[in-house]
């Protein structure tokens, strides 16, 4: 699969946990795997922070007992990843804010 193809899955699975308010084990599972896909093969470093948010924010849908509540709760970040997903897609070098910048304040 290109990075175009990752990418673009990864954006069209947090469209749609952000529109439905809620997210399934299945699509838990599938931006797992994307996400240790795109920590393997790095894409571009300024979009680093953005992989260590979401992968953050997994980590919480797995902790918790209420995964479409934080889903609701986090509707803005996954505005944000979606569009930074977008920028990723386009080319360019920066996509995003630095995470250490941010100190993690969105998670």
């Amino acid at each position: 699969m290109s990075s175009f193809q990752i990418l673009d899955q990864l954006q069209k699975i947090l469209v749609i946990v952000k529109e439905n308010e809620r997210v399934t084990d299945n699509q838990i599972n599938q931006i797992e795997g994307i996400i240790k896909v795109l920590r393997e093969e790095p894409l571009n470093e300024n979009f680093d922070g953005t992989i260590q948010e979401i992968h953050s924010f997994l980590d919480n849908l797995k902790d918790t007992k209420t995964p479409d509540e934080l889903v609701t709760h986090h509707k803005l970040n996954l505005s944000r990843w979606i569009d930074e997903l977008h920028f990723l897609e386009e080319g360019g070098g920066a996509v995003t804010l630095d995470y250490e910048q941010r100190k993690g304040r969105e998670i």
